[in-house]
């Protein structure tokens, strides 16, 4: 019975704090302000999911996005090196462009990426050396040197 209550009220929590997301939705990303310009004209931009440096030019550069249109972003280049990740905090302009706030090589992105899989990697020989999949009666158990 105590199962259930904790279950149910995770539930309870959980949802609520994916309706509350859905409707306050903190972070506005480029691809919302490209879809309702009128709506997000001079509106905080903040996107850090992979957007890239594609073309470099003096007084800015187009970013490019994983997912959605490149749009031109007028701000400082030194330092800048096109084709790296790039985090961006910028002012959106409903004639389709982003002027830049603040603007982040993020150069060691590739790295924590990995370290991160490390971890992972270390669970999974730990556990292969310590378990054994019983086809027999369909289940996982211990090793008997584990």
């Amino acid at each position: 019975m105590k199962r259930l209550v904790y279950s149910i009220i995770s539930t309870v929590v959980l949802l609520f704090l994916g309706l509350y997301n859905y409707y306050s939705h903190p972070w506005i990303d480029v691809a919302a302000c490209m879809e309702h310009p009128d709506l997000y004209d001079g509106s905080i931009v903040q996107q850090f999911h992979e957007p890239r440096i594609g073309e470099l030019f003096e007084d800015g550069f187009m970013l490019q996005q994983k997912h959605g249109p490149s749009i031109r972003l007028y701000t400082d280049t030194t330092g800048l090196v096109r084709g790296k990740s790039v985090g961006i905090k910028a002012r959106f302009h409903k004639q389709g462009y982003l002027e830049g706030i603040d603007v982040k090589m993020a150069g060691t992105r590739q790295y924590k990426i990995w370290l991160s899989v490390i971890p992972v990697i270390v669970l999974a020989v730990l556990f292969i050396r310590n378990f054994r999949f019983n086809f027999k009666h369909f289940y996982i158990e211990k090793k008997p040197h584990a």
